[in-house]
């Protein structure tokens, strides 16, 4: 994966993009910007002919295939029509297809493109307990609407379940090869590795704990726009426990200070949403998947390392990851 955003590639991205705006209905006037690298390759696009934005999300290669990518569109659609969520809605190609695939210089990449949506990302000391507290009332409605949801034909995703997050299969990489691992470190991420292996056993899968998640319901996927959340990004959904989406939410906030506090606020909003309490060993849990998510993230960064956030922060994140999980091995994570 490391490879995937050689600057060379990114150019041929660019350029991609720009040759295929018509594709949705742009002029040839329309420009694209590139916006994001990350998971995938993020543009905004612009036509000052027809006054019109809109977002593309060029796939990294090897990640979703198109039937994937297809599914997870639909439950896109679904969330957004029947009013559980605000969302982007995906636009067709002037071909009628949710996906297209794109060439350019022997490159080939699937994108799909979304509605443009106003807002910023809600911000530490940006009153973020309030915005967590929404987020655990989203988590609850996309949860319920999940267990009811009469899935089409063909639906396929990838598991968020113990092996592919942290172990043998893990999607984004062995936590093993992380920026800067030292054997300190290596010793507590694997004891708390081995804790989370007993827990999530005993924790189990069935159809009221285990099912379609959003799995990346961190602040850079939520956008603040007046008194409206809107949640976005839904490429990493599939099927996982549903207090996963709290670990999900809290990502890259680990080690702040005011962790616990959203742990509580998220807490607030779920229960009052669903009309339900989390029982005891439910808001124990919740610890468990956030320090579980924590290495899956110091994996990612290693398997990701050319995007700018693994070079800038990959090593620390790593001690920072070891700290945590010292302080989980103590239960004083989240406290």
């Amino acid at each position: 994966m490391a490879t995937a955003y050689a600057p060379e590639t990114v150019q041929a991205l660019n350029r991609m993009v720009k040759h295929s705006l018509t594709r949705w209905g742009m002029s040839k006037e329309a420009q694209a910007k590139l916006l994001n690298l990350s998971e995938n390759a993020t543009y905004l696009a612009a036509d000052p002919l027809q006054r019109a934005e809109m977002i593309i999300r060029v796939q990294r290669p090897g990640y979703s295939s198109k039937e994937e990518i297809a599914s997870e569109l639909a439950w896109v659609k679904a969330l957004g029509c029947e009013g559980v969520v605000s969302t982007a809605a995906p636009i067709k190609g002037s071909d009628g297809n949710d996906v297209e695939s794109l060439e350019e210089d022997k490159l080939e990449r699937l994108a799909v493109a979304f509605t443009k949506l106003n807002g910023h990302e809600p911000a530490v000391g940006d009153e973020l307990a309030l915005w967590f507290e929404r987020i655990g009332r989203i988590s609850a409605r996309m949860h319920a609407h999940a267990k009811t949801w009469c899935r089409p034909a063909g639906f396929t995703r990838r598991n968020w379940d113990f092996n592919h997050v942290i172990g043998r299969q893990a999607s984004w990489g062995s936590w093993h090869d992380a920026l800067g691992l030292t054997p300190e470190a290596t010793q507590l991420i694997a004891a708390t590795v081995k804790k989370l292996e007993e827990i999530t056993t005993d924790y189990g899968q069935n159809a009221d704990n285990f099912g379609v998640i959003h799995a990346d319901l961190r602040t850079a996927n939520l956008l603040v726009d007046g008194e409206t959340l809107h949640v976005i990004d839904f490429d990493d959904m599939g099927f996982g426990w549903y207090l996963f989406d709290f670990a999900s939410s809290l990502s890259f906030l680990e080690q702040e200070p005011e962790a616990g506090e959203l742990m509580r606020a998220w807490i607030k909003g779920y229960e009052e949403e669903r009309g339900k309490k989390l029982s005891n060993d439910e808001k124990d849990l919740l610890p468990a998947f956030s320090i579980m998510r924590r290495i899956e993230l110091t994996a990612w960064l290693s398997s990701h390392r050319e995007i700018p956030f693994a070079k800038q922060q990959g090593e620390a994140f790593t001690a920072d990851t070891a700290r945590l999980c010292a302080l989980y091995l103590q239960h004083q994570y989240l406290n």
